[in-house]
């Protein structure tokens, strides 16, 4: 079986891209969403699979992905972002010290992050 992937991001070239890249890695992908709301469903739904990890975008449609990488960690899921504003992470998640990646990231850097936090 493969690990789930989750990927947050409203950009929906960015996010197919992903998509792309890490089925290609031989990773299932849950999502994309764009979302918070969206994630939010994602990670709680007791019918889905919960994801082994998430790719996220910091400031997504309708605010930012805060309160899903919360809701993550409590889940003890690993997660890393994947964003253009690498310094507003760090402020709002200083408690946490996520692993932060700014776009544009190299292919090869994510699948290798990925592969980290999965231990």
């Amino acid at each position: 079986m493969a690990y789930r992937v989750m990927i947050l991001e409203d950009d929906p070239f960015i996010a197919l891209d992903m998509e792309g890249v890490m089925e290609d890695a031989g990773y299932d992908i849950i999502g994309p969403v764009a979302s918070v709301p969206e994630a939010l469903k994602l990670i709680s739904n007791d019918n889905e699979p919960t994801p082994d990890v998430a790719l996220l975008d910091f400031y997504v449609t309708g605010g930012t992905s805060e309160f899903v990488a919360r809701e993550l960690a409590k889940q003890g899921v690993p997660f890393m972002f994947l964003t253009g504003n690498a310094d507003d992470v760090r402020k709002c998640m200083a408690d946490h010290d996520p692993l932060i990646r700014s776009k544009p990231v190299q292919i090869e850097r994510i699948i290798k992050d990925v592969k980290t936090l999965l231990g």
